[in-house]
């Protein structure tokens, strides 16, 4: 073998080490980014009882209405709770967070206050007059509960590291 070759052969197989080294510290990186955001919100006290109040209004049924201002504390506790729950829809929209560590630990919990909350959601969305309120929320709900990610989805976001979206805005169907 003629020592081109072998040098072109050896810088080939380092720039895939280097690759393989800098995307596998990437995913490191997103997991313990996951861990730190999901166990900052489990051992914040404020937090709990905000979930704790909202679990309290979800098992009663129907959202009430919160724009009237006569149920200040679900108000501040969905506000709490919407709040943090979007910023974790962003950031697996974005690809800042683990998706499968998301789905396995608070799935249904998001599901869940979304589906609850969707009308009031709406009423939110007009009184202000911004369509982009709580949209990562709604993105995470169609694409976990509606519309999930088919094969080639799969592969494709594996690919870019992160979660193929849809429009930014007008996601209500």
């Amino acid at each position: 073998m003629e020592p081109q070759y072998a040098i072109l052969i050896g810088a080939g197989l380092a720039t895939c080490g280097w690759l393989y080294g800098a995307r596998r510290a990437r995913t490191l990186s997103r997991k313990q980014h996951t861990i730190n955001v999901l166990m900052q919100a489990s051992f914040n006290v404020e937090f709990r009882g905000a979930q704790k109040i909202l679990a309290g209004a979800i098992e009663n049924g129907k959202c009430p209405d919160l724009t009237d201002g006569s149920n200040e504390a679900l108000k501040d506790a969905f506000r709490m709770v919407a709040n943090h729950y979007e910023f974790i829809a962003a950031g697996l929209r974005n690809g800042d967070l683990d998706e499968r560590m998301i789905v396995d630990s608070h799935r249904g919990q998001i599901l869940r206050v979304y589906q609850f909350s969707e009308e009031f959601i709406w009423k939110i969305r007009d009184s202000r007059k911004r369509q982009a309120i709580y949209e990562h929320l709604e993105w995470l709900n169609k694409r976990w509960e509606t519309h999930r990610p088919g094969k080639m989805q799969q592969l494709a976001e594996r690919c870019f590291g992160r979660p193929l979206s849809g429009s930014r805005v007008k996601l209500h169907d």
